[in-house]
This record gives C-alpha cells, sequence and structure tokens, in this order.
C-alpha cells in the first residue's frame, strides 16, 4: 500500500508519521525499512483516541516488530537489533507518560468497576441470593 505523508501535518495520520519518523517509503522505521500502511495508522488514532497516543502505540508496536531480531556479530562489528527496541520502548514511554493511555488507563493497569456486597452502588448487586447460598 502507498504511504501518503503531507509535510504540512493537516491530518492525524501526518503528524503520527512525522513523530516516528516514518515519512518516506521503503524507507520507514519497521525491520527491512517498512513502512505503516495509512489504514494501520488511522486504525491507531481511531483506537487510542488522539493522534499523540497513536505515536505511543506506533513506537510500542515498532519495539515488538525490533524485539524479535537476533543480535549478530560478524568481522568485530556487533549489531544489536535489541537496543533498536529499547530505545522504541523507552519512546513510547516517554509518549504515554506525556498523554497518557486509551480509555483513561495508565500503562500496565486496568479500569475496574467493583460489583460485590462492598460496593458503592448495593442497588444494582443482589447480595440475599448470594448471602443465603441459593443461586437466582
Amino acid at each position: 500500500m502507498a504511504v501518503t505523508y503531507n509535510e504540512s501535518l493537516a491530518s492525524d495520520r501526518d503528524r503520527v508519521r512525522f513523530a516516528i519518523g516514518d515519512t518516506i517509503e521503503d524507507s520507514g522505521p519497521k525491520p527491512a525499512d517498512g513502512n505503516f500502511t495509512d489504514p494501520e495508522i488511522n486504525g491507531l488514532v481511531t483506537l487510542e483516541g488522539s493522534w499523540q497516543r497513536a505515536v505511543a502505540a506506533a513506537f510500542e508496536t515498532l519495539a515488538s516488530l525490533w524485539a524479535v531480531h537476533a543480535t549478530f556479530n560478524a568481522d568485530g562489528m556487533s549489531v544489536s537489533q535489541s537496543d533498536i527496541a529499547a530505545s522504541y520502548r523507552e519512546q513510547a514511554a516517554d509518549w504515554r507518560r506525556r498523554f497518557g493511555s486509551s480509555a483513561g488507563a495508565s500503562a500496565g493497569s486496568l479500569n475496574v468497576t467493583r460489583a460485590d456486597g462492598y460496593s458503592d452502588d448495593l442497588d444494582n448487586v443482589e447480595t440475599d441470593d448470594y448471602v443465603s447460598g441459593e443461586s437466582a
């Protein structure tokens, strides 16, 4: 698929591409110089709710893509693909710190709604059946 990018940063997709360095087709940040497709970036913006959080998600994706590549040595030269993954993880963490996670959750946490005998809203919990041990 074609990579579309407008230097005026007129769209959320352009802003994401600019922030992650994915502005030139066939010279992208993915392994083997791959680019994110337009639908992938649009999907990240939709899922994350903002272009800034989509940048964090793109960096998280890049860290995962690069993490599977091994470190190798040849003729006294060492190249560590895991260093690339770590760099992307750091950038993702920075963007998450600044702009948050989707759905208002912090990284590594869940939004939890309590529904038991200690809930603030007992009208929505049928406690009698649980107390007596009978099922409804």
